[in-house]
């Protein structure tokens, strides 16, 4: 008789247990990153009695969340990659931008006009309004060289600053998955429930891997690790390495600027990992920022650079545009009374080809007078056109590259590529977007709540509960009949 309300309490037990986590599936319904539960249940010991194995009700064996690795790894991974690819898009498109010459006169253009002021000051070498348009689109020029320098600065800090952004997201998230470790650890010692626990865990390492690619496993020690490849390990159990971002001198950044942001472990300062970190979106601006940006830099350095220096060798053969008096043999006066008269820079020769392009000025004597423009090989020859003609014809000599292209080539060329790999990581993004999708939906599938299926579990589980009350009752009315017997 004890064995039937033994099994009758089982089975309330089990019922019960199971109505509870069926319910807080359904509240959890909607919550990000929560993964449905379920209660294991297995018999209890049987016991023999006069020959016969009799059964002793249900026990519950465990509550287990339904999860997959292998599945939350594919999705670990498919978050990294999309967003290095959607991270690498935006910073793309910031820089194509700067190069966009639909809407306004770009660099390209404003060289145009520059060769041709030259071209008309040819026609006419003594006209002084067709000398200011020179001067005026010198000026153009030497703009918009600084304008592209400084944007192209620009786009490098604001990408400093998510950096040091991210960097400081990951170290939120390496604690908080240290805690959870030691929480989790805590309850299994005691055999309580952790899947709620495991949940956060799981959430805060696909918000990791948004920043960086994650590997996670279990030690031989059964403690659980959290790796990034090219950074090693960041959270062993318990213990977390976080990392620190702190800005660098022009001589020891990755991209050349100062004040470029790099990233290292907060312990070992003087170790770099900058250049290490793989995929994510800390990557992807990282990328952009040493790869494409610098090398943006570099090749508008060099064409300011090669610009200036082939129009100042040119202008500094010709003469300025005024009467220039002889010595006693007869040979122009190199200074007169207003300064040289020959050798002149158009513009201020840079110091170096790094730099170029935002320190681009004009020279002193052409801001100071028009006349100081030089157009004649020949002194006091003021039909003397040769020099503009000189100067004009740059447009199409193939001074870049190893003189196997012009300016206006390998300018277009440099736009080109980042046009190209503007396009290229745009449709990796959309494809990569794709895939996290299907991987979302995959895991899903699996871990997701249905509430239809819940539901129907709701009721299954309550005529579980009514059947159990039913045996305990069924029991209890047995036991009072043999009692009112003896009576």
């Amino acid at each position: 008789m004890s064995n039937i309300l033994n099994i009758g309490r089982t089975g309330l037990q089990a019922s019960k247990k199971s109505l509870e986590v069926t319910g807080h599936n359904i509240s959890n319904a909607n919550t990000d990153g929560y993964s449905r539960q379920k209660v294991n249940q297995t018999t209890n010991v049987p016991i023999t009695k006069d020959g016969l194995i009799a059964g002793t009700g249900t026990r519950i064996k465990s509550i287990t969340r339904v999860h997959d690795q292998f599945v939350e790894k594919r999705l670990r991974d498919s978050t990294a990659e999309h967003k290095y690819f959607e991270n690498r898009a935006d910073s793309l498109r910031q820089v194509e931008e700067i190069f966009n010459e639909i809407d306004n006169d770009g660099l390209n253009k404003v060289l145009n006009k520059f060769f041709n002021s030259f071209r008309d000051l040819a026609n006419q070498p003594e006209n002084e309004t067709v000398r200011s348009v020179v001067r005026d689109n010198a000026s153009l020029v030497m703009k918009d060289f600084k304008r592209i320098s400084d944007t192209l600065e620009s786009l490098s800090k604001n990408i400093d600053g998510k950096i040091s952004r991210d960097v400081e997201d990951i170290n939120q998230g390496i604690e908080s998955i240290a805690k959870l470790n030691g929480k989790i650890r805590q309850l299994e010692a005691i055999h309580e429930e952790t899947g709620d626990l495991r949940d956060q865990r799981d959430l805060a390492i696909k918000g990791l891997s948004e920043k960086v690619k994650i590997h996670t496993y279990q030690d031989e020690r059964g403690n659980y690790v959290v790796s990034s490849p090219g950074l090693g390990t960041l959270v062993t159990a318990t213990q977390f390495q976080p990392l620190k971002a702190h800005s660098f001198s022009k001589q020891d950044s990755s991209n050349g600027i100062d004040g470029a942001m790099e990233v290292f472990y907060a312990d070992r300062p003087g170790q770099k990992v900058t250049e290490n970190i793989q995929q994510g979106s800390l990557s992807g601006v990282i990328k952009v920022r040493n790869n494409e940006i610098k090398d943006l830099r570099e090749k508008i350095d060099g064409i300011a650079y090669n610009f200036v220096n082939f129009v100042n060798a040119i202008h500094r053969r010709g003469f300025v545009n005024r009467e220039i008096k002889s010595d006693a043999q007869g040979n122009p006066l190199q200074v007169d009374s207003k300064g040289p008269t020959s050798g002149l820079n158009f513009f201020k020769e840079p110091l170096s080809v790094k730099g170029a392009a935002g320190q681009m000025d004009m020279s002193e004597a052409v801001k100071s007078d028009l006349s100081n423009i030089a157009t004649a090989l020949s002194p006091n020859s003021p039909a003397d056109n040769r020099i503009a003609i000189a100067i004009s014809k740059l447009q199409h000599e193939r001074v870049m590259d190893d003189g196997t292209t012009t300016m206006e080539e390998y300018f277009l060329q440099t736009v080109g590529k980042v046009g190209l790999e503007s396009g290229k990581a745009q449709l990796d993004s959309e494809q990569s977007e794709g895939l996290l999708a299907q991987a979302n939906s995959i895991r899903e599938r699996i871990s997701g709540v249905s509430i239809d299926e819940e539901t129907a579990n709701l009721v299954k589980f309550q005529h579980a509960y009514e059947a159990s009350a039913k045996v305990m009752q069924t029991a209890n009315e047995m036991f009072d009949t043999v009692i009112s017997i003896k009576r």
